[in-house]
């Protein structure tokens, strides 16, 4: 402080006392008659029962429970107040301690804001020397004093402050009241132009002027080297000398989190944030204004009142610009005071308050038919509720972001914890997102309930819209919500308490999909689901699912075109994925509603053949996170007109064997058919993948891919019914080479697999068995022993089995096979297929080598000739390969692949076939 500034001498510094407490008193005043008889009983006597420990009174412990306001003497009106509580109780001259350095009232309280459902937030500044033990103490001491004034119908907050960690920034994380790690000054700045003294030492702050606010300390202490004041009556609560431009990005996420429950107070606040960062650097606190007040000697609580103190700036900040801005902050400041101008008591004409309302909203220029349109909010219908909530968060989102935008431009460090940061931006984030299927909360206490006797829901040109009250078909409808997925609506409509258990709900058109089972069915299941437990939501960590509710074929009919006509399928293939021989998907549509830690509720309309597929692969892709959760909790719903009781039976038998399936350490691959499509489902790399195949030829190229190492796959209980090849996936071994043969009817299949697992599959018309497999393992003998002797491992065992079917039960079985002896002799005549990259393919018959790069397209008659010179009485047997050679490749089922293909084109022309240019080259 430069020793050329003036010091106020006793008389200014008492003055200026005097006016603080005066118009502490106004406003304590003012509060009070606007408590109810009760809440003012508990008020009264609140500054006793923390001054005293006494066991007839409410809140004692023990004796030292830490307890002495300073410098408070009980008064006659104390000793009344608390007699009329406890009869008889006498207290001692002096409590023995003093620990309670100040007690004040914070909030609306002797505002224009304060309302008869106010509550009593008392911030209670104890000793710094406290130890924690005490401070527990303390805090009990409270907790018990609330636990009594509920009983009272009273709700008391206590907050004990421990002013030197204050003054140094350090609060309540985002879990707290107040916030401190986001906005500590802008909370000083709030303390200061609302908080009423209740007792104990009055803040020095009222003393300091307001020039020598950026150097209050020395100001201080030089009042103090001149004896003008007594340390004792004064507390330092911090100087507010201006806010700092790195707050006010943790204020406005704090005032965008406390805006979901009480929007209008949050916008004003966040309206005030940017109105003084329009000023930077010169920003002045609103408090300023107030003490300008009281050291000039004419503040009044009418002139110093804190919100209209915060209109007046606002209003001066939006100007004429933004008619739709100002508007709305008049809205909320309308709301705010919980004053109803068009429904007014006698009483309550007289009061200042309504008075000083009054004045604004004639000078806003609102008309009567306004003001009973405001007074009636809470008959709203939800879609105005929802227009307004949309023009709050609209307004609010833009607020944060230009303080974001501020902060950004001039505040070296934001002063927000990491942990409040995450906290606040998560809870923001599932309360704002939007995203297609999200169920939005719309009522942030715009309306205090919004239950509706009658919802009507319409289907229009396949989309579901949701009404709220009475409708009829060629009304105007004023649509509420609109989705392809009649359960959104429902969550929709339960999520915002408009769909309760005494709600009526209609649907049209009246010829509608839905039976009044399954509408009375699904409605029972929604109105099941538990609303989210604020708190026990966890937004400290990402977001999660803790629970899925599969609704499936909600209004639809799997079998729609039968039932049109009167008919329903029968079969005793009761496999809802595959139902009767057409194997039918009886699943077509699903409603996945996932509930998530953060309380959101997210649906995902599936439909098609594919829908189950598609939602399993959601579910099972939270497989990432079994290490540190468990699985969700799911259920399956399932209504629907035909066979309701299958499909949930089979969807909840899969989801149960699925979920076991991937709860293992590294799960093999899991095979899933659903109607004619097969899905391959793989967990690689953190991530459930999924190779889907249309159709059986698919899911054969599918099998024959390269495999890196053996795992045999899990099939799904009903995947491959009554096909031999289940039975060749179930009992295929690693290790080895195995062929399969089946015979049936005037068809031999051929199964063979390689020491990874890999498939390969072949169909041949009506033939000896002897006379097709000799050739096959011939050149699998030859294969394998070349792979050998190149990759210096012992050649694979090589075992072939028959496949047999159980006439009786349909079931398939496998019997070992000795190798035919003819297979372990060379093929009398050698025809060997050489294929490089690109075109170069080369067939070497009896030493004739013949190029393609050299003959073209006639590569395959001249083969074929060579074949036929050396047969000679032979010449018309079919063609088989006894060797082939992929240019770095030793990958079995690829080589059987080309030696098919190969095989095929020989053998068709010998048959006739005239081969045209470039065919050999586009078919291998």
């Amino acid at each position: 402080m430069s020793p050329d500034t003036p010091l106020p001498d006793s008389s200014t510094i008492n003055r200026w006392r005097r006016a603080f407490l005066t118009l502490n008193q106004q406003r304590l005043d003012a509060a009070r008659k606007q408590l109810s008889v009760r809440q003012l009983a508990v008020l009264n006597v609140l500054p006793l029962l923390l001054h005293a420990n006494n066991s007839r009174m409410p809140g004692y412990i023990a004796p030292d429970t830490p307890c002495g306001i300073s410098g408070f003497t009980p008064g006659m009106d104390d000793h009344s107040a608390l007699h009329q509580l406890v009869k008889g109780v006498q207290l001692p001259r002096d409590p023995g301690q003093r620990t309670i350095k100040g007690l004040f009232l914070m909030g609306s309280l002797g505002s224009i804001a304060q309302s008869r459902q106010s509550d009593l937030d008392v911030w209670v500044c104890y000793d710094e020397l406290l130890s924690d033990y005490q401070i527990e103490a303390l805090q009990e001491k409270c907790r018990r004093i609330e636990h009594w004034a509920k009983g009272q119908n009273t709700e008391v907050h206590f907050f004990l402050m421990n002013l030197k960690e204050f003054r140094e920034g350090q609060s309540r994380s985002a879990d707290g009241e107040d916030c401190g790690s986001t906005q500590h000054l802008l909370l000083l700045d709030e303390f200061y132009r609302s908080a009423l003294w209740l007792a104990g030492a009055t803040p020095r702050w009222w003393i300091i002027p307001e020039e020598q606010e950026i150097r209050a300390e020395s100001y201080w202490q030089a009042l103090l080297d001149n004896h003008s004041v007594d340390v004792a009556e004064w507390l330092d609560v911090g100087a507010l000398p201006t806010i700092p431009p790195g707050e006010f990005v943790g204020a406005g996420l704090w005032q965008l989190n406390k805006g979901l429950d009480n929007p209008y107070k949050s916008l004003l606040k966040l309206l005030l944030s940017c109105e003084y960062t329009s000023h930077y650097p010169a920003i002045r606190p609103l408090a300023w204004d107030l003490k300008k007040r009281v050291h000039q000697g004419d503040a009044t609580p009418e002139n110093t009142d804190a919100y209209l103190l915060m209109l007046e700036r606002i209003e001066s900040h939006l100007g004429d610009a933004d008619l739709q801005s100002r508007e709305l902050a008049r809205r909320a400041f309308y709301f705010k005071t919980g004053i109803r101008l068009t429904d007014l008591t006698p009483s309550q004409r007289e009061q200042w308050r309504v008075k000083a309302l009054e004045e604004q909203v004639q000078r806003w220029g609102w008309s009567q038919s306004q003001l009973i349109t405001l007074d009636a909010r809470e008959q709203w219908s939800p879609v105005d509720v929802m227009h307004e909530r949309n023009a709050l968060v609209t307004e609010m989102l833009s607020s944060y972001r230009r303080l974001a935008a501020f902060s950004e431009s001039h505040a070296q460090e934001l002063h927000i914890s990491q942990r409040d940061l995450t906290v606040l931006g998560n809870r923001l984030y599932a309360a704002f997102d939007s995203r297609p299927g999200k169920i939005i909360d719309i009522n942030p206490r715009i309306r205090s309930e919004m239950e509706e006797e009658k919802i009507t829901f319409n289907l229009r040109e396949g989309i579901w819209q949701l009404i709220p009250g009475n409708w009829r078909p060629g009304e105007s409808a004023n649509v509420l919500a609109q989705s392809a997925s009649f359960p959104e609506l429902l969550l929709f409509a339960r999520r915002n308490g408009l769909l309760t258990q005494h709600s009526q709900i209609a649907l049209y058109p009246t010829h509608n999909p839905f039976s009044s089972y399954e509408l009375r069915s699904i409605l029972g299941d929604i109105r099941e689901i538990p609303l989210p437990d604020k708190k026990s939501l966890d937004f400290l960590h990402p977001s999660r699912p803790i629970a899925w509710h599969l609704f499936i074929n909600a209004g639809v009919n799997p079998q729609q075109e039968l039932s049109r006509r009167g008919m329903q399928k029968i079969s005793n293939r009761d496999d809802a994925l595959g139902f009767s021989s057409s194997r039918e998907n009886l699943v077509q549509t699903i409603d996945l509603v996932t509930l998530t830690s953060w309380g959101e509720w997210q649906v995902t309309h599936y439909s098609g053949n594919e829908a189950i597929h598609e939602a399993l692969l959601q579910i099972l892709n939270f497989r990432r996170h079994t290490a540190e959760h468990p699985w969700p909790l799911w259920q399956v719903h399932c209504h629907c007109q035909v066979r309701s009781v299958a499909i949930k039976s089979r969807v909840e038998q899969l989801l149960r064997d699925l979920l076991l399936h991937l709860s293992q350490k590294a799960p093999p691959p899991y095979l899933l058919q659903a109607g004619d499509s097969y899905h391959l489902l793989e967990y690689r790399r953190g991530e459930v993948i999924s190779h889907s195949s249309p159709d059986h030829t698919a899911l054969l190229r599918l099998l024959s891919r390269a495999r890196r190492r053996f795992r045999r796959w899990t099939l799904d209980r009903h995947a491959l019914h009554n096909s031999p090849l289940r039975l060749v996936l179930e009992q295929s071994e690693g290790d080895c080479w195995q062929l399969w043969y089946w015979r049936s009817k005037k068809y031999l299949y051929l199964y063979v697999t390689d020491e990874h697992g890999s498939l390969y599959c072949q169909q041949l018309a009506d033939s000896d068995v002897r006379a097709s497999l000799v050739p096959l393992l011939r050149l699998m003998r030859v294969l394998n022993q070349r792979f050998a002797r190149e990759q210096g491992h012992p050649a694979w065992q090589l075992q072939v089995r028959e496949i047999r079917l159980n006439p009786e039960d349909l079931t398939f079985s496998a019997e070992p096979r000795r190798m035919p002896e003819e297979a372990t002799r060379a093929s009398v005549m050698t025809l060997e297929a050489q294929i490089k990259t690109g075109h170069d393919l080369k067939v070497i018959c009896q030493g004739q080598t013949f190029s393609q790069q050299v003959l073209g397209a006639a590569l395959i008659d001249e083969v074929r000739n060579a074949v036929s010179a050396a047969r000679r009485q032979d010449a018309g047997q079919p063609v088989y390969l006894s060797d082939i050679h992929l240019h770095d490749n030793h990958h079995l089922i690829q080589h059987l692949q080309y030696r098919q293909k190969l095989e095929r084109l020989l053998n068709r022309i010998s048959e006739g076939h005239v081969m045209r240019p470039g065919e050999a080259q586009t078919s291998l």
